[in-house]
């Protein structure tokens, strides 16, 4: 049984070595969008990982950045994986901007809270169950990919090909409190609805055009509608746009919607909503094609998550925290993997606010040894998967 103390005065020899190495990858641009920026952090996260004995398959992609998994293999049975991404939300030259600074107790800086804090805390979690000669593992697979922020479309295949194998998977995205793991999400849906109608002269032939942003307001109005803040279910129309110019009646329109449910049931219901929405006309000779759907499924418990959460609540009382089991109306890759049935916990990273902002997203760096020494005690005491 991991002695979580122990662990804890381990991981605040490394506080140093940490932090030199979150500001080393903190300050490497990696928006998701610029490819060599992202294979550059993801250059540094290979380095860090081959110095603790892993093994790195690399999944070259020509268009975002390149996927990767490191292997650590061990003597035991069971298969651990490790989860999380280095690709942000923020643009070329940000981190010249805004680079890793500490202030009162906090680390600041591009992607510190999402997620490059907690992609060096796995390492160092690693790093620990080396120094403590723990290899009661077949293997621990650190899968670590470059399109999260745009709902890993090219990296969800090799996640759940991964997961199918693994008796837990662990994710280090922010932790959101002291003492607090994260079981539950809700489902990310990701839709967009165009109307198309018909274009005319706004002042000399207005009753010959059919506007297609009229059509779309009605439309959006019974988006809205779905919305049910009890349940959890939330539908939004965040991004549109239609018509050419001021005297033209618009022919097009359209319109990105974003949805989150907690459950699978539920994101059927809303999906049928939605596709009845878009296929009923308010204004005549108007019509409406909807694409996309659920991105990530809700990450809902498992056989087996229950076991984790115990295993957690046991960790963070001898640190000497009160535990709290989160949700998140945000996705993550964990839902990918929860949705197979892969017993799964998240939020596994450092305590930190504000994420996707550069001017005021950080940790707290007090929150580090603690996080460090929880997820090595995890790793060392996971049972196998039921």
């Amino acid at each position: 049984m991991a002695d979580v103390k122990q662990l804890r005065q381990r991981a605040a020899g490394y506080y140093d070595a940490y932090m030199a190495d979150l500001e080393g990858i903190v300050n490497i641009d990696s928006g998701t969008f610029d490819r060599d920026g992202v294979n550059r952090a993801g250059a540094y996260l290979q380095e860090i990982l081959q110095g603790l004995g892993c093994k790195i398959e690399l999944y070259p992609n020509e268009e975002l950045g390149d996927n990767f998994v490191a292997r650590l293999n061990g003597s035991g049975t069971r298969r651990l994986m490790l989860l999380g991404h280095f690709d942000t939300v923020y643009p070329a030259g940000t981190t010249a901007e805004r680079p890793l600074t500490v202030s009162g107790g906090q680390a600041y800086g591009p992607a510190s809270m999402d997620m490059k804090g907690g992609m060096i805390l796995a390492c160092y979690a690693l790093k620990i169950l080396g120094d403590v000669g723990h290899d009661d593992f077949a293997e621990i697979a650190f899968v670590a990919n470059a399109d999260e922020e745009i709902g890993s479309p090219t990296s969800r295949e090799l996640i759940e090909r991964e997961a199918v194998l693994s008796d837990a998977v662990f994710v280090f995205e922010p932790g959101r409190a002291a003492g607090g793991v994260l079981a539950t999400r809700k489902g990310v849906g990701m839709f967009e609805l165009e109307v198309n109608g018909r274009a005319a002269h706004a002042g000399a032939a207005p009753r010959d055009g059919r506007s297609a942003n009229l059509e779309m307001a009605h439309k959006i109005i019974q988006l809205h509608d779905l919305n049910d803040f009890d349940v959890g279910t939330t539908v939004s129309a965040n991004q549109m746009h239609g018509g050419v110019r001021r005297n033209v009646i618009p022919d097009y329109a359209h319109c990105a919607i974003d949805v989150r449910v907690p459950t699978g049931a539920e994101g059927e219901r809303v999906t049928a909503a939605i596709q009845q929405i878009a296929r009923r006309s308010t204004v005549p000779d108007t019509s409406g094609v909807l694409s996309g759907g659920i991105n990530r499924p809700p990450m809902e418990k498992v056989p087996g998550t229950a076991a984790l959460l115990e295993l957690a609540e046991r960790m963070v009382g001898e640190l000497g925290l009160t535990f709290q089991e989160l949700t998140s109306g945000g996705g993550s890759d964990g839902n990918f993997t929860a949705a197979m049935g892969i017993p799964t916990l998240d939020g596994l990273g450092p305590e930190g606010q504000n994420a996707h902002n550069a001017e005021h997203e950080y940790i707290v760096l007090d929150s580090l040894t603690d996080r460090i020494a929880l997820t090595a005690g995890l790793l060392i005491d996971c049972p196998r998967r039921p």
